[in-house]
């Protein structure tokens, strides 16, 4: 037996016990939200109009920016909370537990500050279409309201991800996400459409995952109480000096995914933004796939790491990342390859004309985001300093060059997008490998080797979904899923006679244990 196999051999039980039920958890869920995003984003465009509907994710946008306050302390608990009840230490699991939920609840009340501000001069922030300021600061006040909501529960949440049950955390994630979206189409087909109404339908499922994670903490970890007099300020200064630059690391995040969207509503108006909105919605839904398939690997890969197996974590990792690569290298291809009938047939015609930007939207990814198994590791290591300084540096970048190719260059939204993909695959593609190789002091080229093969899946599926459409006029959904589905057969029958015999045995140990448990 090879070294490989037999620290392959080693590791699997660590894998095996709960990867399955999370993979398919995990699918399933993220099955929901690809038929959600199918669904729920044309039904809101129809009903509010592109210009309306392009609010919804600037009102998220706004949110977001007031969570990297809390980012890095929550970060830094999953990190310490993890390998705390990995060592059966459970006095200083209840001290990082009550500091995460009473940091958590004195920082969300400080919040409050900037959420009324940002509600009372929403109308100064985003440029708003024409009588649709008040509805649209009602849509802030819900927003924010879960916002504030989302940060209390966190510490709640971080229970299922100690104990690897991700299982249960997609049954969470789920419910939120029929709440939400149930509610909405409920009032919009019992009242007139109105956008406040999709604030209202964003509190009320923030609402129920509340209750879902409150009743998991319980469960899973029986151990942890809440007791105020467990808050310890010398160990929050601890988390928030690991979690500080997690926070800065998100900050340059934060400018270079999600600026874009602000800078298209203020550059090119209400209407012209949200047909950007509306056209992003895939690439963001693509980057949701990608973070929830990297996320079942970030519990087992803390374990493996609290051990020291380091040996076996260069394995397990490259495993990842060749894993998640090649799903993302199919959905990349399939969107990139009908771009043109899939912006027709989902937001309706006036919408084809955009496929060259969706393709520029996506294609980069297919490097990038086969890195997000890497994500974790500088914070498993506590290294985040380097890190945080990169993505704010890579961020601010990202902020300069946009708005010299829109305003420089001329390039229109082709400019924020072109922007966007060049600065998200220097930070993923090239310093996430180089940097998570140098944590564990390993050679620079130990996570590049899967990337070469995932490249030329994603180009491949794209050449098959071109050819069929040189051959082939894609006029409605049932010629849509006939190609889409032909090329995934092809796709998964080749791409499994290329994995090697200790890959096809641990897909079938996984597809088997699944089945059981169903």
């Amino acid at each position: 037996m090879s070294a490989e196999a037999a620290t392959i051999q080693a590791i699997r039980p660590v894998q095996s016990r709960r990867f399955a039920l999370n993979l398919v958890t995990n699918v399933g869920n993220l099955g929901l939200s690809m038929v959600v995003g199918v669904l729920y984003v044309p039904f809101l465009v129809r009903h509010l109009g592109p210009a309306v509907y392009g609010l919804i994710p600037l009102t998220s946008l706004v949110t977001s920016y007031m969570a990297l306050i809390t980012v890095g302390l929550d970060s830094a608990v999953a990190r310490y909370l993890t390998i705390a009840l990995e060592r059966k230490d459970h006095e200083n699991a209840n001290l990082i537990f009550n500091v995460s939920l009473w940091g958590n609840l004195a920082l969300s009340a400080l919040l409050v500050i900037p959420a009324v501000a940002a509600i009372a001069q929403v109308d100064h922030i985003l440029r708003i279409p024409p009588g649709s300021e008040a509805s649209t600061r009602w849509l802030f006040v819900g927003t924010v309201a879960a916002f504030l909501l989302n940060q209390v529960k966190t510490p709640f949440g971080v229970s299922s991800f100690c104990r690897n049950r991700l299982d249960l955390l997609n049954l969470v994630a789920a419910s939120e996400t029929l709440a939400r979206v149930g509610l909405v189409v409920c009032l919009f087909c019992i009242f007139t459409p109105r956008i406040e109404y999709v604030g209202t339908a964003i509190l009320a499922g923030t609402i129920v995952s509340t209750v879902g994670m409150v009743w998991l903490w319980k469960v899973l970890t029986p151990s942890l109480r809440i007791s105020l007099g467990q808050f310890d300020r010398t160990m929050f200064r601890n988390l928030c000096s690991t979690g500080g630059w997690v926070l800065i690391s998100q900050l340059g995040v934060m400018l270079y995914l999600n600026i874009d969207l602000l800078l298209a509503n203020r550059i090119f108006g209400p209407e012209q933004g949200g047909r950007y909105a509306a056209v992003l919605a895939l690439p963001t839904l693509l980057r949701s796939l990608a973070s929830a398939v990297g996320g079942i690997f970030a519990p087992t890969m803390y374990h493996i790491y609290a051990r020291g197996d380091i040996d076996g974590l260069v394995i397990y990792l490259n495993r990842a990342i060749k894993f998640v690569g090649l799903v993302m290298a199919l959905c990349i291809g399939l969107i990139c390859g009908f771009s043109e009938p899939l912006l027709r047939l989902w937001l309706g015609p006036a919408f084809g004309s955009l496929e060259s930007l969706l393709f520029l939207m996506a294609i980069h990814l297919c490097m990038s985001l086969s890195m997000y198994p890497l994500y974790a590791l500088p914070l498993a290591a506590n290294r985040v300093k380097v890190p945080g300084v990169a993505t704010l540096a890579i961020g601010v970048v990202n902020l300069l060059l946009a708005l010299f190719m829109v305003w420089v260059l001329g390039w229109g939204m082709y400019g924020l997008a072109s922007a966007g993909a060049i600065t998200l695959t220097v930070r993923h593609l090239l310093f996430t490998p180089l940097y998570g190789a140098r944590v564990l002091n390993q050679p620079y080229g130990t996570f590049f080797r899967g990337v070469v093969p995932i490249v030329l899946a994603t180009l491949a599926t794209i050449g098959m979904c071109r050819l069929i459409l040189w051959r082939w006029v894609v006029s409605n959904w049932i010629d849509f899923g006939i190609a889409a589905l032909g090329v995934s057969l092809l796709y998964a029958a080749v791409v499994y006679l290329l994995l090697s015999p200790e890959e096809r045995l641990t897909l079938r140990d996984a597809t088997f244990r699944s089945r059981k448990k169903a």
